[in-house]
């Protein structure tokens, strides 16, 4: 499928979303530089490595959905009608006098919507929202998590949950889920298995939460398998292959690198459902479920007439089951269409980190995939209409001043994306460490919010969407019109012309 747009490129922005939770969406001239990661890991681990960002001037792709921007407001939205089993590829390339558009679709074909419109903005939306809304998508009210993950890290303990916990109740925040994340574990795919240092076992944790008042979460990355682990050596045949017939290797993290699982192979799927069972039986009711990209990775499976995106699909589903209808789960670093419909909130940015921007990772190595607040504000915000889909999640609010370089305007920026954003809320301060200026940024990030708009998506201040109707984002490290860099004003901006 082709269009041609008949514009001066350089008077068009483009609206791109990447493939996964991770993937850079933007806001950008259409004439600029949609870069690349150059780390080749980083191709599986942060994109589509079967349909990566162009890597040039004038060329941008986009997954599931793609918007051109002119100087009014108005111009043209494409969104995939289904994505159950098809990934749909955008690509929008400038020539001389012109743009042109194309859409390629990998899996069965499914419809797709072109539409030239007066209101870009109110256009995204809609045509989003009618994904959403074929897809059965689940949007159940939003939680308020707290995460062991970005201040233990690795290192988490039951005793650290547990203490975060009675902090909690002391201080009456209002969380609902306690969320265990990576480090409990002996090793990936070897989830029953406690570590060394964790002091207890996974299953000791939930009745003790319950307890306290607050259900419990579990994160699991179920579609990974360590080399080294159990599950590799007992079952290899489980492994999703490179063309060789070697286990594929799925990126590189925990120090190495790593494979993932099959879910075309039967017996990998009765695995993934008793898994989920297990954990729900544990008492594990909120399951965050990470790195799914790699069921979705292209490689030789089991059943070579399941495409890759019916194979996620299949995984995905798989849990599902085990977990029950009434399990809510988080999808985080996955393929954000094909999720809709089986999960209930979904990761929309990559990590926050307790640091601004990693700069030198960002500009000279081509990747804004990576953890930092400045990479969680740019992909999230430029994701604001997918709340139809799924809860949205912005990831973490960091409110601390310990064991952090953010500033105070970077920290209130990130409680300004969540009350933006809307969906989940999510902390992982040690409790204890916060000072009163601390827990006072921590009770107003867990204020639940509608989603905001933008009131514009014809200026920015960073590349991506920064101005919404409840205030404004600079992501820039230079004030813009009064607002100071890496800052959030929550004063309501004039809507701009053309637009709602």
């Amino acid at each position: 499928m082709n269009w041609t747009i008949e514009a001066e490129p350089n008077t068009l922005r483009v609206l791109v979303s990447g493939y996964q939770s991770w993937s850079e969406a933007e806001l950008r001239p259409l004439t600029a530089l949609q870069a690349v990661p150059l780390m080749p890991w980083r191709h599986e681990q942060g994109h589509d490595p079967a349909f990566l960002p162009s890597g040039e001037a004038g060329r941008w792709r986009s997954h599931t959905l793609i918007a051109l921007v002119r100087p009014d407001g108005g111009g043209w939205v494409g969104c995939a009608g289904d994505a159950t089993r098809t990934f749909t590829h955008w690509e929008a390339r400038m020539e001389d006098q012109s743009v042109q558009v194309s859409c390629t679709q990998e899996g069965p074909e499914v419809p797709v919507f072109w539409e030239a419109t007066t209101d870009v903005i109110t256009t995204v939306e809609a045509l989003s929202a009618r994904l959403g809304e074929h897809m059965r998508a689940r949007t159940p009210p939003p939680l308020r998590v707290w995460c062991s993950w970005y201040s233990y890290y690795r290192e988490v303990t039951l005793e650290a949950m547990l203490e975060n916990a009675r902090h909690a109740r002391a201080k009456s925040l209002t969380f609902d889920v306690f969320q265990l994340d990576d480090g409990f574990q002996s090793d990936l795919g070897d989830w029953t298995l406690p570590s060394a240092h964790f002091g207890g076992h996974a299953r000791d944790l939930p009745a003790a939460l319950n307890d306290l008042g607050f259900a419990a979460g579990l994160w699991l990355a179920p579609f990974l398998v360590g080399p080294s682990s159990r599950l590799a050596a007992e079952r290899p045949d489980w492994l999703l292959r490179d063309p060789h017939g070697r286990p594929l290797l799925a990126g590189h993290n925990w120090g190495g690198p790593y494979h993932a699982l099959d879910t075309t192979h039967p017996e990998a799927l009765e695995w993934l459902r008793e898994l989920a069972a297990t954990v729900r039986e544990w008492g594990y009711t909120y399951l965050k479920l990470d790195f799914l990209y790699g069921a979705a990775l292209p490689g030789v499976r089991h059943d070579p007439t399941v495409g890759r995106a019916q194979a996620y699909r299949m995984g995905l589903q798989a849990l599902r089951d085990g977990a029950g209808e009434d399990a809510f789960l988080l999808g985080c670093g996955a393929p954000l269409a094909s999720s809709i419909g089986l999960v209930d909130a979904m990761r929309t940015g990559p990590d926050v980190a307790p640091f601004w921007d990693d700069e030198s990772r960002r500009v000279w190595l081509g990747d804004a995939t990576g953890p930092s607040a400045r990479n969680a504000l740019h992909t999230a915000l430029s994701r604001w209409y997918q709340h139809t889909w799924y809860q949205p999640d912005p990831d973490v609010v960091i409110a601390r001043r310990e064991l952090s370089l953010l500033s105070a305007a970077e920290r209130h920026a990130l409680a300004g994306m969540l009350d933006v954003i809307g969906g989940l809320r999510a902390s992982s301060d040690p409790i204890a460490m916060l000072d009163e200026e601390g827990l006072a940024l921590l009770r107003t990030a867990l204020h639940l919010s509608v989603p905001d708009r933008p009131t514009t998506l014809t200026g920015s201040f960073g590349g991506a969407v920064t101005h919404f109707r409840r205030g404004r984002f600079n992501l820039l490290d230079q004030a813009q019109q009064g607002l100071a860099a890496h800052s959030y004003l929550s004063e309501p901006v004039p809507t701009a012309p053309g637009q709602r």
